[in-house]
């Protein structure tokens, strides 16, 4: 199966059939986003279908907005390699005014229930990568956020710092696909503002 290929190169050969549901869940839970209001990439795909562009043009603005300031789940990642052997309290002190990364999230002010399903559905899995953001989330005053268990769940379970945001963006990528189909078929075509001028010297 192609997916199973895909999990493979990332964790290597002998997967049981429990991080092959993992992984698949690492794509399912990022789809689609929980609230109504769509994440910045998701709403330039949107836009730029809405502008007339093809698919592939769209996906790439969409890709274009990834950064360490949106879906930053590497970087989450890296920190995570970086300090999982360390006491979450020194982590914690060592970055005292910084924000701590793979904590809290801009537009989910509580607990997101897809951090949820993933702890409470694959605790057998968590290693010590994900026992130190569970330890180190008890003395923040916010809760983890989605990229936090992705990236501590995939650490645990073989796959590398660098490679971490390729299963989630796989799943936001079928979700840019319905969202790209859903806006041509509710919105009409951005006009080109030159073309609704009446003027006789154009």
């Amino acid at each position: 199966m192609f997916k199973n290929d895909i999990y493979k190169y990332l964790a290597g050969d002998e997967l049981t059939e429990a991080q092959l549901d993992l992984f698949n869940d690492l794509s399912n839970v990022f789809i689609d986003f929980p609230v109504k209001i769509e994440p910045p990439s998701s709403a330039v795909v949107a836009l730029a279908c809405n502008s007339g562009a093809s698919l592939s043009h769209a996906l790439s603005a969409g890709l274009s907005c990834i950064s360490d300031q949106h879906l930053p789940i590497q970087q989450i990642a890296e920190f995570i390699h970086k300090n999982h052997q360390h006491n979450p309290q020194e982590v914690l002190d060592r970055h005292t005014n910084e924000k701590i990364l793979g904590f809290g999230h801009p537009s989910i002010k509580n607990e997101d229930d897809r951090v949820l399903y993933l702890k409470n559905k694959y605790k057998q899995m968590f290693g010590d990568h994900t026992n130190f953001c569970i330890n180190l989330e008890k003395i923040m005053p916010i809760p983890m956020n989605i990229g936090c268990i992705i990236a501590c769940l995939s650490l645990d379970n073989g796959i590398a710092p660098h490679n971490c945001l390729f299963l989630p963006l796989l799943g936001r990528m079928f979700g840019w696909l319905k969202i790209y189909n859903n806006t041509k078929v509710k919105f009409n075509k951005v006009v080109p503002s030159f073309l609704s001028i009446n003027n006789e010297n154009l």
